[in-house]
């Protein structure tokens, strides 16, 4: 009697046998090195100092892999596989970034859609916004791509080289413009090893599939010693390269620098830069202090103490090093924009520029010689005002009579033509102010047209702040510009407390306003804005000058010593026949001294007093003594304003280094602040945006339905009858499943075959099949159109049912007989 043996596999028997539909000989090991190789251009970024989370990057770069693989072990399309990778990739990354929110995964979801919006509202405009939470979503996303192209190329089609070469370009790129200490060399040279071993595994796939075909037997240790010799070649390979004199290759990345200091490459570099952290880098991203078009006033500062450039000049004046000028202030944004019109470029140096008529005596010239500290420089630094500089230069300016090119020039900012590099140096000339007290007070009010049409608008002054700089004058007794320029000055530096760890400004006040009465600390930033707000409410001319203090005199070097640190902006006014003159509203920099007696300091108005700060430690060194101003008397004149003291600073200021800011690391917890209460109905702006966000996105959402719609029911079947149009539109979506139909099958052959895979589409295909079968090839039937739809209505279900199962499960496959 025959034995009954079952043939029902068992459990290990089923998982060997998914086992073996998806990986093939040697494709743990490649799936081993794709998973290496998409890694490594994450730790490289970690390693140049990129601001990303790797606790989200790393496991984003890891899955991409690993679905990439599922997904080209699958039957579907190119096409199809990407978009189902990018839709499993959107919401892993959400899920993965949203789970390291300490209050859960409902606020982390929260926390990233906002972080999102307040990033794109920062971009559309001219905010700036930095947040790395944004940045490691955007990181996160490209290496999604880079893995699922990796693992499909690899293992789909076969094309190593479209699988390597966009993550080499990471890896290049960020090497190429990475100028920090860390040494990147390493991952490169894996990355390179490792691409050498998937070239050598592609080959011998291509050769064991031709030995296959001709009936060649293959050894079963033939691949690991393949490995073995590949390796062995692919250190020899990289050994051999490494030795190679490159000789030019600094001249090569020189002329790439070159090549990025192209306008429109300017351009995306500021819009970078007000929106990406960039650690040491040059290029796109290099450290160009105030570099950008435009100015946010922010929250934190965080400065180092890199050294940017030494300035040989004469040590007895006091310098401020200008990058750029800032004039127009945009209230709604809390930020400063340029006002320059022309751009001239002059590549023989050197650049003159043009100056106004001016009283004899107001200003002398005064050499200096830059020599750069950083790795890379797109930036001309001076002395106010620049006279001539010894470089080929590209200019943003604007002229005193726009008609007129030989007229006054007056620079917003100086670039040179090539890039500087660490060492480079270069001579300039500035017009610096040699004006008194006296002669200040003096100048009138009889301004230049230009004067009046660009430096005393500004946009809607909060009232509160009009009636701040009212009231300090008013009770300084300044009458003269220069007077309530001095007084407005010694306001702040006696009542504003320097800080450089402050939060962000709240939405929908202006910043000057809420640094003056709610915060009432801050750093230089504010303090210039401030002023130069409230000295054109006063009518004054002024305007906002961005670069570096003076920095630190070396005596061994016989130069100013200037650092990061150092990073500074101030306030220039402008006087009739005696041009810009700096001021220093800001409390940690020293006070310029012209031999003026101090103006009495107006105290706060006591009828808005604001609320005082909790005290905070002292961030910055001591500012130089200076006399302490009196209380001003109940009615002063112009007498009390000028009595001589007993001991009258003098006229020329020594040369010793003013006190700068010393960096500091943010707290965890920011600093006790009683801000004002905020608007009860400020969230209704924010969130009209965001419904008008979201009514974009469910429009966008229609459209793409809709196209995908008529791509799959309508796509060149206008001309069909209904019946025909039916069995095409069968046809078609059967490839959602896997199902292709040879040419040569007949109707019924491809209905028996359907229904085999798909029973439960047996009535609305065979229903479909029998009414296109009697419409080619039988007697017209009328009445038959509603039906053919109806029956396609119910095919359709069933096939997407099937489909989306096949989606969101895709390692399920088919085993035997569908049920």
């Amino acid at each position: 009697m025959a034995t009954l043996v079952s043939t029902n596999p068992t459990r290990w028997q089923r998982l060997l046998g998914v086992w073996h539909n998806y990986f093939l000989p040697g494709d743990v090991t490649t799936l081993f090195m794709a998973l290496v190789v998409v890694l490594l251009p994450v730790f490289s970024l970690s390693a140049a100092g990129w601001d990303v989370q790797m606790e989200t990057l790393v496991p984003v770069a890891l899955l991409s892999v690993v679905l990439g693989f599922v997904l080209a072990r699958s039957q579907y399309s190119e096409l199809f596989g990407l978009l189902i990778s990018t839709i499993y990739g959107g919401c892993a990354i959400l899920l993965i970034a949203a789970l390291r929110h300490p209050d859960g995964i409902g606020a982390g979801i929260y926390n990233v859609f906002s972080s999102l919006f307040l990033w794109l509202e920062a971009a559309l405009g001219d905010g700036l916004n930095q947040d790395p939470l944004v940045f490691t979503l955007l990181i996160s996303g490209l290496f999604w791509l880079l893995g699922h192209n990796l693992a499909w190329h690899l293992f789909r089609i076969d094309r190593v080289w479209r699988a390597l070469l966009p993550i080499a370009l990471v890896l290049i790129t960020n090497s190429v413009y990475y100028t920090g200490a860390a040494n990147l060399d390493i991952y490169l040279i894996a990355f390179t090893f490792l691409a050498l071993l998937l070239i050598i595994r592609s080959n011998l796939d291509a050769r064991e599939w031709d030995w296959y075909v001709n009936g060649i037997r293959i050894p079963r240790r033939l691949r690991r010693h393949f490995y073995r010799i590949g390796g062995l070649l692919a250190l020899i390979v990289l050994l051999v390269a490494w030795t190679i004199p490159m000789n030019d290759i600094q001249d090569r990345l020189n002329r790439f620098q070159e090549f990025l200091q192209s306008d429109p490459l300017v351009e995306l570099s500021e819009l970078w830069n007000r929106l990406i952290f960039s650690p040491e880098t040059r290029g796109p991203t290099t450290s160009d202090y105030y570099g950008g078009d435009s100015l946010q006033l922010s929250g934190a500062i965080r400065l180092g103490d890199e050294v940017v450039f030494l300035v040989d000049a004469p040590p007895e004046r006091r310098y401020y090093w200008r990058s750029r000028v800032f004039t127009n202030y945009n209230s709604g944004q809390g930020s400063w924009t340029s006002s320059a019109t022309h751009v001239l470029r002059d590549p023989q140096p050197p650049l003159e520029i043009a100056q106004e008529p001016l009283v004899p005596g107001a200003r002398v010239a005064v050499e200096q010689q830059f020599t750069m500290g950083l790795n890379a420089s797109r930036l001309v630094y001076t002395a106010p005002q620049p006279l001539r500089v010894e470089l080929a230069t590209r200019a943003n300016l604007s002229y005193a009579d726009i008609d007129d090119p030989a007229s006054p020039m007056f620079v917003s900012v100086v670039r040179p033509m090539e890039v500087l590099y660490e060492g480079d140096t270069y001579d300039a000339v500035s017009w610096m102010s040699a004006a008194t007290a006296q002669q200040l007070r003096a100048a009138g009010t009889n301004y230049p047209q230009w004067v009046r049409d660009t430096y005393r608008q500004i946009y809607p002054t909060p009232l509160r702040v009009l009636q701040l700089a009212q009231q300090i004058v008013r009770d300084a007794g300044a009458a003269t510009p220069y007077d309530q320029a001095v007084a407005v000055e010694s306001w702040l530096r006696t009542n504003i407390e320097y800080n450089e760890v402050i939060p962000s400004p709240p939405m929908g006040q202006d910043p000057v306003e809420w640094f003056l009465f709610d915060l009432r600390q801050g750093y230089c930033n504010y303090y210039a804005s401030a002023m130069v707000l409230m000295l054109r409410s006063l009518d004054i001319p002024a305007r906002m000058a961005a670069g570096f203090a003076q920095g630190e005199w070396n005596a061994a070097e016989n130069a100013f010593v200037v650092r990061e640190r150092d990073a500074h902006t101030w306030v220039e006014v402008y006087f009739p026949g005696y041009g810009w003159v700096e001021f220093e509203p800001t409390a940690a920099q020293a006070p310029i001294n012209r031999g003026d007696q101090p103006i009495p300091v107006a105290q706060q108005p006591p009828t808005q007093p604001p609320p005082t700060p909790t005290p905070l430690p002292t961030l910055t060194p001591t500012p130089s003594p200076s006399p302490t101003p009196e209380p001003p008397p109940d009615n002063p004149t112009d007498e009390a304003v000028t009595e001589p003291q007993a001991e009258p600073p003098t006229v020329t200021p020594t040369f010793t280094p003013s006190p700068t800011a010393t960096p500091v690391i943010v707290p965890t917890q920011p600093p006790p602040i009683r801000p004002e209460p905020r608007d009860p109905f400020a969230f209704i702006l924010p969130a009209l945006g965001m419904a008008l966000v979201g009514v974009f996105l469910i429009v966008l959402l229609l459209v793409a339905l809709l196209f995908i719609y008529w791509w799959w029911e309508w796509r060149g079947m206008r001309t069909l009858s209904p019946i025909s149009r039916a069995y095409a539109r069968l046809e078609r979506y059967l490839g959602l499943i896997g199902l292709r139909m040879a040419s040569v099958h007949t109707p019924d052959e491809r209905r028996d075959r359907i229904v085999r895979e798909l029973p439960v589409a047996d009535r609305p295909v065979t229903a479909i099949t029998g009414l296109y079968t009697n419409e080619r090839y039988g007697p017209p039937r009328p009445l038959r159109h509603k039906r053919a739809e109806r029956a396609w209505s119910d095919a359709r279900l069933t096939i997407l049912g099937r489909f989306l199962r096949r989606t969101l499960m895709p390692w399920r496959r088919r085993r035997g007989t569908t049920q």
